[in-house]
């Protein structure tokens, strides 16, 4: 988790709870959890929500066209 924290948002991204840390139990990739994880550039629309937290706002980021294709990889 610290490569995109670092490397996106200035150290600042966290995960949400102890259980998102653990290893996943679902077997999505074909080469198992000790695979490489590879980046797909994806053209898209990216929406922005501003979301209240402790800090004050932030702006919180999606992209549809992304979700999209991650489905489409684990559905097939």
């Amino acid at each position: 988790m610290s490569f995109p924290s670092e490397q996106f948002y200035d150290g600042r991204l966290s995960i949400g709870s102890e259980l998102q840390a653990q290893p996943s139990e679902l077997d999505l990739w074909p080469a198992g959890s000790d695979g490489p994880i590879v980046f797909v550039h994806i053209d898209g629309v990216e929406q922005t929500l501003t979301v209240a937290t402790e800090d004050g706002s932030e702006k919180s980021k999606s992209n549809v066209d992304e979700v999209l294709l991650v489905v489409m990889y684990l559905c097939t």
